[in-house]
């Protein structure tokens, strides 16, 4: 009756060392999460021409209280230029 109950002793502290040994190992492989990416920035886009651009780069003008974003100084003239003239 010893023997067995010191072979059943065995076998568990054998089983649970190689489950301990394998969890460690999966561990170590595990990969992290990936990274999060970075937001983008809000993009506006040009009254003018419609091109769209990231406004921290976009030319800020206000026309008659609306402000507007424009990609160029030219953009922001032929616009200017229709809006006085009445085309819009």
């Amino acid at each position: 009756m010893f023997r067995f109950l010191w072979l059943f002793f065995l076998f568990l502290l054998s089983y649970y060392l190689v489950t301990a040994v394998t969890g460690l190992f999966k561990n170590a492989t595990h990969r992290p999460p990936p990274e999060k990416r970075p937001e983008g920035e809000a993009m506006v886009r040009d009254p003018h021409c419609g091109t769209f651009i990231p406004r921290s780069l976009a030319l800020k003008k206000v026309i008659k209280g609306q402000t507007y974003y424009f990609c160029s100084e030219e953009c922001i003239r032929l616009f200017d230029s229709q809006e006085t003239s009445g085309k819009s």
